[in-house]
């Protein structure tokens, strides 16, 4: 009996993961991450740059300077330097710019957490969508808990390191950690407020695991492929741009499989 038991199991998992393998090709979950990685690229250094507007009021900001730009090379694994070039760039201005900066982390937020939601919904079911105006304050509010989720990794880093002064190994780690914790954290969060389908915590927290390992384990060989393709050669200074949209949509797509790979139940009463 347990032989059948651990063959269903399988059978299961390996349905389940054709399955899913199917969507994330299907013509409509590629319109929905093209449109998640377009306007990821919009808002991701607006929301840097006010993130560094509000670590420089802290009493020790050049360290988190140091640790924020730690994180964001552990969620961005390619292209340091011109990473690092443009978070000095964005610390400079980040005081005159912090108005232009929330209007575009406004409009563009939806632009990533509408094609977010109708991805999750064409994953677990759900199928009405929410009005104009509250699929934009959840946008805006999901950015918000995204730059506050980041600064907290800032700060966990600084700690880390702080402390950690005699302790090289440990410190090289305080990035890692803060960047992991704050991947899975996010993914939790996206899978259980955003989708219109019955997805209680435990699912959220299943989907987020499985997102959280496949993001991680892409990660390194995405870096691999991307110095194997010398995208410089083509779009010169346009491959940081070009690279952050294919990471984007790669993200993104993880973040479907997440979903495909964890089933939920029926709906149950007063879930929204």
């Amino acid at each position: 009996m347990g032989d059948t038991r651990r063959k269903g199991d399988s059978g299961r998992f390996g349905g389940r993961l054709r399955t899913a393998l199917g969507m994330l090709i299907s013509r409509e979950i590629m319109v929905l991450t093209n449109a998640i990685a377009f306007n990821f690229l919009l808002c991701l250094f607006p929301l840097l740059l006010v993130v560094a507007a509000v670590s420089q009021q802290l009493p020790f900001s050049r360290r988190t300077s140091t640790a924020l730009l730690l994180v964001v090379q552990e969620l961005i694994p390619f292209d340091h330097a011109a990473l690092a070039e443009s978070l000095r760039g964005l610390s400079k201005t980040a005081r005159t710019l912090e108005a232009f900066s929330l209007v575009l982390i406004v409009w563009g937020s939806s632009g990533i957490f509408v094609p977010v939601e109708m991805a999750l919904n064409k994953a677990w079911g759900g199928v009405s969508h929410r009005d104009f105006w509250k699929s934009r304050l959840l946008a805006f509010f999901m950015t918000v808990a995204g730059g506050g989720l980041a600064l907290g990794s800032v700060l966990l880093t600084v700690t880390v390191r702080t402390l950690g002064r005699d302790l090289p190994t440990l410190a090289g780690y305080a990035a890692k950690a803060s960047a992991l914790i704050l991947t899975w954290t996010l993914f939790f969060l996206v899978y259980r407020l955003i989708p219109q389908a019955p997805v209680g915590s435990r699912v959220a927290l299943r989907a987020a695991l499985w997102a959280g390992g496949a993001w991680e384990a892409i990660k390194y060989f995405f870096v691999i492929r991307l110095d194997q393709m010398n995208l410089a050669a083509f779009y010169g200074p346009l491959a940081l741009s070009v690279s952050l949209i294919l990471w984007a949509q790669i993200t993104s797509l993880v973040l479907v499989f997440g979903a495909l790979m964890t089933p939920v139940g029926p709906p149950r009463a007063g879930r929204r």
